[in-house]
């Protein structure tokens, strides 16, 4: 059996984002279903500036250690996500920033990485290593960047309504229309 493809997602701007001009962050529209379906199709990390769990902030020294990706998804009802998705444990102080992770000589070989748009370093570390079409750019407001960008990768990485059906998911999930819709 051939490995799953690995799929780093970030959090901020990616799934959480200012859907609403002028309103606060919220979820973006059935992301916690698409989340779910995506960690049973690929091989799933957590690529994030969020710690994993409150205590990793408290021992790094952050002030009054905010959310974690734990706490996140265990408020939002999303535990059994964080038993299939892994955690990047990334260093924080590469020059290539989040880059450098998904680029180290331990990384797998086949991966994708739906972020926010990432700083000019980080897009040339990737162009350098002719890795570049591996990062697939979310739009950081509105509703519909990250089931854009994932729709992306579906076509990236030949997934089909079957696939998705397949991992126990409904196509109409992933379809904007549908969504938008209500239905």
């Amino acid at each position: 059996m051939q490995p799953k493809t690995t799929l780093y997602i970030d959090i901020d701007d990616t799934i959480i984002a200012q859907v609403v001009p002028g309103s606060g962050f919220d979820l973006r529209p059935c992301v916690m279903t698409q989340l779910a379906v995506l960690g049973r199709m690929y091989d799933c990390c957590w690529l994030t500036s969020w710690p994993y769990a409150a205590s990793d902030a408290s021992n790094a020294g952050v002030p009054g250690a905010g959310p974690s990706v734990l706490t996140l998804m265990r408020c939002l009802y999303g535990s059994r996500i964080n038993e299939t998705f892994r955690y990047a444990d990334w260093d924080r102080d590469h020059p290539d920033g989040k880059a450098g992770f998904v680029l180290c000589e331990r990384a797998p070989e086949d991966w994708y990485w739906l972020e926010d748009p990432i700083p000019k370093g980080e897009q040339t570390a990737l162009a350098e290593a002719g890795k570049l079409d591996r990062y697939l750019p979310v739009e950081p407001t509105g509703p519909w960047g990250f089931l854009d960008a994932v729709n992306e990768l579906f076509v990236l990485t030949g997934k089909t309504a079957a696939d998705i059906m397949h991992a126990g998911g409904r196509p109409e999930w992933f379809d904007r229309t549908t969504l938008s819709s209500g239905g």
